[in-house]
Parts: C-alpha cells; sequence; structure tokens
C-alpha cells in the first residue's frame, strides 16, 4: 500500500491490479482499477520530489516497473523482462533499484528525459541468492551502498556506482552480514545522513536483527 496523494491510496496485488481508494470515502468500491500488469503487481510506492506527488510506481512478475502520472494520464513502462519482486528509490531520488527473480538486483537513472530513462548502469549479483521469495533492498542513508536479503539467510552490502564508473567499482567490497537462519525477506536503513552504518533486516526464521557498522558499534542486537 502506498499513498497517492492527498487521502488516496494505491494497493497492489497478486490479481495483476493496481486500485485506488479514497480514505475519505465509505464506500467499498475503488476510485480506479489499473489492470496494465500481466501478473502479479509485486510492489507499489508513490511519487517522490523528483518524480512528482501525483505519481504511483508499480513493480510486476510480468518484469515490468510501470510509472503512472495520474494528473497527465500518462503511463510510462521499463522492461527489465526478468520477474521483479520489489524495487527502492534511491535517496537524493537519482536511481531506482530492482531486485529480480534472476538473482541481480538493477540499478538505473530515473530521472526523465524525453520521457525515457536511461540504460541500466549498475547489477549486482553473487553475494545474494534470489529465486523464489520477495525480498526487499534498501539504500543507506547517504546512497553509497545498497542493502539486500538474501534466501541464503544472508544480508549483503554492496557498493553503488555514481552512474559513471559502474566497471570500475569493487564487488570485493561487498559485505556479507550472517546471523539469520533463513530467508532474509526484509531490510531498512536508518534515514539519518550521520547514521549510514545502521540498518535492520527481518527474516523468516522469524528474527529480526539491528546491525551497526565495526567502526561505530560491533554488534548485533537480536529483537
Amino acid at each position: 500500500v502506498a499513498s497517492a496523494g492527498e487521502d488516496i491510496y494505491a494497493s497492489a496485488s497478486y490479481d495483476a491490479t493496481v486500485r485506488l481508494w479514497d480514505a475519505r470515502s465509505r464506500s467499498k468500491e475503488p476510485l480506479m482499477i489499473l489492470e496494465d500488469a500481466k501478473d502479479a503487481v509485486t510492489c507499489v510506492s508513490s511519487g517522490n520530489s523528483a518524480l512528482g506527488d501525483a505519481q504511483i510506481i508499480t513493480s510486476s512478475v510480468d518484469g515490468k516497473i510501470r510509472t503512472y502520472d495520474l494528473r497527465k494520464a500518462q503511463l510510462q513502462t521499463e522492461d527489465l523482462v526478468h520477474p521483479i519482486t520489489s524495487f527502492t528509490f534511491s535517496n537524493d531520488a537519482s536511481c531506482i533499484a530492482a531486485s529480480c527473480l534472476d538473482g541481480i538486483i538493477r540499478l538505473w537513472d530515473c530521472t526523465i528525459n524525453n520521457h525515457s530513462r536511461k540504460r541500466v548502469f549498475q547489477k549486482m549479483h553473487s553475494f545474494h541468492k534470489s529465486g523464489n521469495y520477495k525480498l526487499e533492498c534498501a539504500f543507506t542513508s547517504q546512497d553509497k551502498y545498497l542493502v539486500s536479503g538474501s534466501e541464503c539467510g544472508a544480508v549483503v552490502v554492496y557498493p553503488v556506482s555514481d552512474g559513471n564508473d559502474a566497471k570500475n567499482v569493487n564487488m570485493m567490497t561487498t559485505t556479507t552480514l550472517a546471523r539469520h537462519n533463513g530467508p532474509v525477506c526484509s531490510v531498512a536503513t536508518c534515514p539519518k545522513k550521520n547514521r549510514p552504518w545502521l540498518l535492520v533486516s527481518a527474516s523468516y526464521d522469524g528474527s529480526a536483527m539491528v546491525w551497526a557498522s565495526k567502526n561505530e558499534a560491533d554488534h548485533c542486537l537480536e529483537v
């Protein structure tokens, strides 16, 4: 579920639809049903300051990310080919990271130019496993790293390219945090700029853990 403007909310479903709801209305019927997806809609998010507050972004198992501009009645589609389970925006709103079932997280510039976005500029893989579960990913507060869950039970922290030198990013600086005993399905990072090293993970093993970098605090707090 995501906010789509004042008192308007969007919900995504495995029935391949996105439905808009008016929180002020007592009606049980949606304001609008978006039926463009050809398979389950796995994630929905509202637009940000860069994309506009009247936009809805969705991902689907059909491999596409769709951006709906509700004010202009326009639809923009990016085809990543591979099934997408989740996506997230960088904090500066410059790029989107999409987690796909082929085990690759794809990053691309989401700055709109002549109604088309730039191609994927970085692919993250090898350190996390994804093929059966919906796994979330999240940028750290300074957008220097992307945190991802993994089906192997690890939390993986990938370095992020600035979009110009992806080939020169040293993937060997990727960090793997291992403490869970089941697939890590959800991750979140601290929004404070002065705490980019703080994050939390949740797993199908029933546990949630808070992590901090060794430079700040060498510990893991089980919840």
